[in-house]
């Protein structure tokens, strides 16, 4: 849990009912830009204040749901069923992590999976889920069927040397590329992955 650094409320006297903090789920540090934080079907707008936490102020007491519109380089988060009567009254921050959207600036020596989901047509597939078998690295695809897949936290016995290439195994394996939608069925895909490197797919649903 976060600590709240650098509160300034000013003159007035204010109860702080909520503050959101938004973690990179990449890099596990706090998102530096300002992004879009709002409660659900409620008016309210947080403060932003110099240690990078959305502050809420006066709130009734009630349950709400957080939602964090990403921009152009995160997935869009919703957190439900914030109780105020389980935070710490004098620290009442949530953690909210972001995954990183295709056009995150990734480092150049980063272990990822670029992508395009198509269907018969060419036209781009949005919504669906994608994951690296036995990983914990859920992820989906925009709203023009592109993904990326990051691969972060490779340990000595995840990185093999084949043919001087440096390549990635799960379990002594290539990477299973697991993709379910809603709307059609779910694949799989065999890939194999350089570390430190971009691998670029392109799979279409016939």
């Amino acid at each position: 849990m976060s600590q709240i650094k650098g509160v300034f409320i000013g003159s007035s006297t204010r109860r702080l009912s909520l503050a959101v903090y938004l973690i990179d789920d990449y890099t596990s540090r706090k998102i530096v830009g300002n992004l879009d934080v709002s409660i659900k079907d409620h008016n309210i707008k947080p403060i932003r204040n110099p240690g990078g936490y959305y502050l809420f102020f006066d709130l009734p007491d009630d349950n709400y749901t957080v939602q964090v519109k990403g921009g152009e380089y995160y997935f869009d988060e919703e957190r439900e069923a914030v109780r105020q009567d389980d935070l710490d009254e004098l620290n009442p921050v949530v953690d909210i992590v972001l995954k990183p959207a295709p056009p995150y600036h990734f480092p150049s020596n980063a272990t990822l999976i670029r992508g395009h989901l198509e269907d018969s047509g060419g036209e781009g597939i949005p919504g669906a889920v994608l994951r690296i078998k036995g990983r914990d690295n859920l992820t989906g695809t925009n709203d023009k069927g592109e993904f990326v897949i990051y691969l972060k936290g490779l340990k000595q016995n995840d990185v093999v040397t084949v043919n001087r290439k440096m390549l990635v195994k799960i379990d002594g394996k290539n990477p299973v590329l697991e993709i379910k939608h809603r709307d059609y069925k779910n694949l799989t895909k065999t890939v194999e992955i350089v570390e430190g490197t971009t691998t670029s797919l392109s799979i279409t649903y016939s």
